[in-house]
């Protein structure tokens, strides 16, 4: 009579203990799977080229597609002077 009842207990305690790992298990997975909403490529180290297109420009002061790419690299105002400056009809 008390190895049904000790068999009981056992059964018991491995469902608890199944449970609470599924239960912790989703829990981590769900966590991961919330986090991972970034999409690959909005985040853009643009740092080496607008290094690149720094020192062409300042090289070839007279070439528009480079102070354009740099205006829309960094969003200064200047750079965007200057392209306008070299071909006021872009």
């Amino acid at each position: 009579m008390k190895s049904a009842r000790v068999q009981k207990e056992i059964n018991f305690f491995y469902t608890c203990l199944f449970t609470i790992s599924l239960l912790f298990l989703s829990a981590f997975y769900l966590k991961i799977y919330l986090n991972k909403k970034v999409v690959l490529g909005t985040k853009v180290d643009t740092s080496r080229e607008s290094m690149f297109w720094q020192e062409f420009v300042s090289t070839n002061p007279q070439y528009y597609e480079g102070w354009a790419e740099l205006y829309n690299l960094t969003g200064n105002e200047n750079y965007l002077t200057k392209a306008l400056e070299i071909d006021p009809n872009r």
